[in-house]
């Protein structure tokens, strides 16, 4: 049987990273998976990746913004857009345009 894979997006409420450089700060990480509930468990323990452990670490909170169906070439493609924040229903719907700013 073979496992459906799934590209997922993930929005933190504010950047973590290096706050004195703009391109050093990430308010969104994609990732991809076959099991999401197990991967978003991972996130919020010690197995996520370094940007959630970061966010954790700093009180950040983190929702999961969005799914698509496909694999590691599907995130590729959509990680090489570099505007993760155009992909983010959470982003959209910010009013006050606080997403914009990053």
């Amino acid at each position: 049987m073979k496992q459906v894979r799934i590209v997922y997006l993930l929005h933190l409420d504010r950047p973590v990273g290096d706050a004195s450089n703009p391109r050093g700060q990430a308010r969104h990480y994609m990732g991809c998976t076959c099991d999401l509930a197990r991967r978003m468990r991972q996130h919020l323990g010690a197995y996520g990746s370094v940007i959630t452990a970061a966010a954790n670490a700093q009180g950040i909170r983190w929702r999961l913004a969005r799914t698509w169906l496909g694999g590691f070439d599907r995130e590729r493609a959509l990680k090489a857009r570099h505007r993760h924040r155009d992909f983010c229903p959470l982003c959209w719907a910010d009013k006050e345009g606080v997403c914009e700013k990053h």
